[in-house]
């Protein structure tokens, strides 16, 4: 592709403000040839239609191993030239962010039981107990409290963490670890990933020894997985189900707090709440790009043409607001979700084969965890304007100080 840029989303207008950034692009064109987050050139896709035909085009692939255009990469001299030391290269490999096909089918297979409906389902009681001694902590307050690090990090972080094995004493590590990544100093990130590498290895010795009754000794226990299949699994579980999660609840409370309208709806028929969970998802969803992925033939895709080789990303924040998809798409109308099933073309949780794994159970602890905040205090408010982090794959704020009373 030999034009410039039509859009750099590094821009700060795009960082500080997310939602309107991605929206603005959007109204521009559903396709465009942009700047991306790693500074190379590629394809944007904001179209809610293009989003999920990329997502779900088995053409459309993370791995640019032998694509033209990328120099004839394999994935391991992409992730050493972005500065991957060697030793960190089996596990970044074994992730399930980083595998195609059959492969990624295999790995996603092996954990799905944990994550099933049915097996969620019967998580729901500790969750509840887990949201209720939070809230009672948080009720002791005289002042502010900040909800994204005194609420939903520590609940997001315990549900996941109990699920996969992880112990409550190596939690703190696991939060640091989150931030590190977050922030995307590769200086920082590197020691980082090799503690985590480090860590899980002995924890995966650990539950072969002494199994218990969670995700990871039920994956030790497979004669088809390798420790280090076994190692990626756990640093890809804790890292999405802790950080991801924690600003889902930090968004989605946020936008209640501000819609009394939406407030006394759920009030009155609190049968609603499942439906606004989804809801908020599309609106106030966390995640606005997904991973970059790469065309591995020439595509058509919303009417533009896309070559084999070139770099795409999909946006799906500006998807779940596609006026073409949407009436009044930036509005959180809980209605709209329990009159449609859910079924309106949200993306909030992906789509395609790479759809998210932990569903169910995100859908369970953010509808316990935001009915039972807005039932223990329902004066609860924010305390001033919430800042964004500058990020442009992420809608995440800083923190969230609010009143409770």
């Amino acid at each position: 592709m030999s034009s410039e840029p039509v859009v750099d989303v590094r821009d700060p207008a795009v960082l500080g403000d997310p939602m309107g950034g991605y929206d603005r692009i959007l109204a521009a064109s559903p396709v465009c040839w942009a700047r991306l987050p790693n500074g190379e050139e590629g394809w944007l896709v904001t179209g809610s239609d293009a989003v999920r035909a990329v997502l779900s085009d088995p053409a459309v692939r993370n791995d640019p191993t032998g694509l033209p255009g990328q120099g004839a990469q394999t994935q391991e001299e992409t992730f050493l030239a972005l500065g991957t030391p060697p030793e960190h290269l089996p596990y970044l490999r074994a992730s399930l962010l980083s595998l195609d096909g059959a492969e990624h089918l295999r790995l996603r297979r092996s954990i799905l039981p944990a994550f099933s409906a049915s097996r969620v389902a019967t998580l729901r009681p500790r969750v509840q107990q887990l949201v209720d001694e939070l809230l009672e902590k948080l009720a002791t307050a005289s002042e502010t409290v900040d909800l994204l690090d005194e609420y939903a990090y520590p609940l997001a972080m315990a549900v996941v963490c109990e699920l996969v094995g992880v112990p409550e004493a190596d939690r703190p590590d696991w939060y640091r670890w989150g931030k590190i990544l977050v922030e995307g100093d590769p200086a920082r990130i590197t020691p980082a990933l090799g503690e985590m590498f480090a860590y899980c290895h002995k924890l995966v010795d650990r539950r072969r020894a002494e199994p218990g009754e969670d995700l990871l000794s039920d994956v030790v226990a497979r004669d088809d997985l390798t420790d280090v299949d076994a190692v990626a699994l756990v640093v890809f579980l804790v890292l999405a189900g802790h950080e991801t999660m924690a600003h889902m609840l930090a968004n989605a409370a946020l936008a209640l707090m501000r819609d009394p309208a939406q407030r006394e709806l759920l009030r009155e028929e609190p049968e609603l709440w499942p439906a606004a969970v989804r809801e908020l998802v599309r609106t106030d969803g966390p995640v606005q790009l997904a991973r970059l992925r790469y065309a591995a033939t020439d595509l058509e895709v919303g009417g533009v043409r896309i070559r084999a080789g070139d770099p795409v990303q999909a946006v799906l924040g500006a998807a779940n607001r596609d006026p073409a998809q949407f009436g009044c798409p930036h509005h959180a109308d809980v209605r709209r979700q329990a009159e449609h099933g859910g079924r309106e073309g949200s993306v909030g949780f992906g789509w395609g084969p790479h759809f998210c794994l932990g569903v169910a159970l995100a859908k369970v602890e953010a509808e316990v965890a935001l009915r039972s905040l807005f039932d223990r205090f329902p004066a609860v408010r924010p305390a001033g304007e919430p800042a964004w982090v500058p990020l442009p794959r992420a809608r995440h704020r800083a923190a969230l100080e609010v009143w409770l009373r």
